[in-house]
């Protein structure tokens, strides 16, 4: 069986180095009233390239109760790539239950721009779907 893991330049080969950015709205917290409460969010940053750890790929977690840093790799296929679990960064604050190799995400470019389908990376707000646009690449 061929390893499913790729470098990095395959990523390169393919045109995905970058940022990619998913902000995700995870609701109203706090106070007694919603003019009293703050809305809160998780901000998912993903790297691809040179530039991001040994595996080429970088997926970053930060926000309301949520502190992720994951070593991640990329697998292309066709229009898209497969971000896969690899392990954890030094600082991450909870083990998720991945597994190497896991498929988290996809990003699959289309004429209306990058879909993102969440697999063992989940929302963390049940309004969030599992398949959109929700990954952004940033300048």
């Amino acid at each position: 069986m061929a390893a499913t893991f790729t470098t990095p330049a395959s990523a390169q080969d393919a045109g995905w180095n970058g940022r990619y950015v998913w902000e995700e709205n995870v609701g109203r917290h706090g106070g007694n009233t919603p003019t009293d409460s703050i809305v809160a969010f998780i901000t998912y940053t993903l790297g691809v390239g040179p530039g991001n750890g040994p595996t080429g790929c970088t997926l970053n977690g930060q926000g309301f109760q949520t502190n992720k840093r994951i070593r991640c790799t990329v697998t292309p296929q066709g229009k898209s790539i497969v971000i896969k679990f690899h392990g954890y960064g030094a600082d991450n604050m909870f083990d998720s239950g991945y597994r190497r190799g896991q498929a988290l995400f996809t990003l699959t470019r289309t004429p209306r721009g990058l879909v993102t389908a969440l697999q063992a990376l989940t929302a963390s707000a049940d309004a969030t779907p599992r398949t959109g646009k929700l990954f952004y690449k940033a300048l």
